[in-house]
């Protein structure tokens, strides 16, 4: 099989709703097998992990940067290339590995603090976008910017994690937040200059995308208040 074949075949709208039921499956059973069992630690397999993903999104933004040019940082009616669809690609690989962050929360017993709406809202749709452009022929181009913004974000995320699995507390962590609603601010825009400008990838990919995006904003701003601003005015009223 070659790798456009691999395309076609792992981008498969069936394939994909087989690992998304395999995806709700695993936190269905692990969730109902972790009440009776304690915790685990995973420290050194936290390590690992987060050190692979360090690198890989450190790949994925060298393959990606391609894209991005002065004053065009979006890459409006960039032509479509192999190299760019062989990195979107990866990136929506990187959309299964990230399905271990879930495996370790729920494995660690933190799934009343970190297993949230949000969070399986993410994981489970962020992957199936990406694989139905590649299926479709328009994981390219524009497209690519959005793989480029969230590499660079979890690249900061896995930072911050591979720091506090070492036992350090990271001050920036509120700031990690603020970064990804930043990214979804900048991708918003991005949709919106796409429906008014791309000619090569079709508006209807830019549209799907405004309105995810308006969701990601709605739900993390809801997150970081719930995380933040009580601390915040309890701290006033102290």
């Amino acid at each position: 099989m070659n790798t456009e074949d691999l395309i076609i075949y792992t981008t498969n709208p069936y394939f994909m709703s087989i690992t998304a039921s395999g995806y709700f499956s695993m936190i269905y059973i692990l969730t109902k097998y972790m009440k009776e069992k304690k915790s685990y630690s995973l420290k050194y397999l936290m390590l690992l992990y987060n050190n692979a993903q360090i690198l890989l999104n450190m790949y994925m933004i060298y393959g990606l940067s391609s894209l991005i040019s002065y004053p065009n940082i979006y890459g409006i009616n960039k032509p479509y290339t192999s190299y760019l669809r062989y990195f979107v690609y990866i990136h929506y690989l990187s959309k299964y590995f990230d399905y271990f962050d879930t495996l370790f929360i729920i494995l660690r017993g933190k799934e009343r603090l970190q297993l949230s709406f949000l969070h399986v809202y993410h994981h489970s749709t962020i992957g199936i976008i990406w694989g139905l452009l590649l299926h479709y022929g328009h994981g390219n181009g524009t497209a690519s910017f959005g793989c480029f913004i969230n590499s660079i974000i979890h690249l900061f995320m896995y930072s911050h994690y591979l720091c506090t699995s070492l036992g350090y507390n990271n001050p920036f962590k509120k700031y990690i937040t603020r970064a990804q609603l930043l990214q979804f601010a900048i991708c918003f825009i991005h949709s919106l200059v796409a429906i008014g400008f791309e000619d090569i990838t079709p508006k209807k990919y830019a549209i799907i995308e405004l309105f995810y995006q308006i969701s990601m904003i709605i739900l993390f701003s809801k997150f970081y208040y719930k995380s933040y601003t009580p601390k915040i005015l309890s701290n006033i009223d102290k």
